[in-house]
């Protein structure tokens, strides 16, 4: 199992170099983050589209075209379990629903 054996390794390392274009040997020292996390499983969820309310609104924020005058920003909420997942990222609406939806099936 290689996350048992690797998951102390996370946090700070220091990484030392010395690189080729350096004439005079000096070493380089710079500073890398790991994160060591065990692997999430695959699972099917099965989601009944008529349990899902589709909501469309303005995008908002800063963006200049197509912010707060198209209606391609869209909220989707599983009702029996209350889980709402939104998304605003794409100028289309269905890009954003397709994005939504898969946030949606991965909560």
């Amino acid at each position: 199992d290689v996350y048992a054996k690797l998951k102390f390794e996370a946090g700070v390392h220091r990484v030392q170099r010395v690189p080729s274009t350096e004439t005079q040997g000096r070493i380089h020292t710079s500073a890398a983050t790991v994160a060591v996390l065990p692997e999430a499983e695959d699972v099917e969820v099965e989601l009944n589209m008529n349990d899902i309310r589709k909501d469309y609104f303005c995008s908002s924020g800063p963006g200049g075209q197509s912010v707060n005058t198209t209606y391609s920003a869209v909220r989707l909420t599983h009702i029996p379990t209350g889980i709402v997942a939104q998304c605003q990222d794409q100028k289309s609406k269905l890009k954003n629903f397709d994005k939504a939806l898969g946030v949606l099936r991965s909560r």
